[in-house]
């Protein structure tokens, strides 16, 4: 005659049972977790060679890279509240004159990803040199959004914001200022012009207040609170004919049309 289980040999069985499925799905969930690690371990390294190729776009003016990396959506947000588009931002991308060297560095890039969306921060580092002049340096801190749309990353949006730099206005004979007085097209339909008011070199672009650019050489110039610098450069004749703006890390040429 066969005997009923008890309750405590009943538990036991259960026990067993919940044990033997335990271990049985043990390589299931260990090889779920491989590759969750593996697929962020690949994500993480893309949005790192991505962002790298986005600040060599600005270097190199290349356009094309710039488009593929950046979301028809994106805007992007500096330490003055102002907004860009993307298109206002690609127009900006083009590469600096032979006359000077610069390199954009990545530093401290940290990324952290959620899902389909990731948030990418670090520090940009600038070094610029013109010929037979000392080095410029500067850094800007940013925080970039991305997000993975039909598996590509694309960045949305950008917050930037340059660190301080402890700069010492020179005196200067005003005279000098002639020669700088004119307008520069920094991109189609936006023109700096700069005039000469008493002592004093001011800059106005184009639909925003005008501003006064202090010197801290002969051909470098800064604005109070914002780490720009523009640079005022001469043709083989001695003549101005060009005037370089760096900020943000990007290198703008604007060529003196007035």
């Amino acid at each position: 005659m066969r005997q009923t289980p008890s309750n405590v040999e009943m538990k036991i069985m259960r026990l067993v049972v919940a044990g033997l499925l335990s271990f049985a799905l043990v390589p299931v969930g260990f090889g779920q977790m491989v590759q969750k690690l593996a697929q962020a371990i690949q994500d993480e390294q893309a949005l790192r060679r991505l962002e790298d190729q986005w600040l060599g776009s600005y270097r190199r003016g290349d356009k094309p890279t710039f488009d593929r990396i950046v979301a028809d959506s994106f805007t992007g947000t500096d330490e003055s509240a102002k907004v860009r588009s993307k298109a206002q931002e690609r127009e900006l991308i083009q590469a600096p004159p032979a006359s000077i060297k610069t390199s954009l560095t990545n530093k401290d890039v940290r990324v952290r990803i959620y899902g389909d969306a990731a948030i990418v921060t670090g520090r940009i580092v600038v070094k610029t040199q013109l010929s037979g002049q000392a080095e410029i340096s500067f850094q800007s801190r940013f925080t970039d959004t991305f997000l993975r749309r039909q598996e590509r990353w694309q960045v949305v949006a950008r917050h930037y914001s340059r660190l301080p730099l402890e700069r010492t206005v020179v005196k200067l004979d005003p005279k000098i200022y002639d020669e700088y007085v004119g307008q520069y097209e920094v991109a189609p339909n936006f023109v700096l012009t700069v005039t000469k008011e008493s002592e004093k070199l001011m800059g106005q672009a184009t639909g925003q207040p005008k501003f006064e650019l202090l010197a801290e050489s002969e051909i470098g110039f800064f604005i109070k609170d914002i780490s720009a610098l523009f640079i005022f450069m001469r043709d083989g004749k001695g003549d101005v004919n060009q005037l370089i703006t760096i900020q943000d890390g990007r290198i703008i040429s604007a060529k003196r049309i007035k």
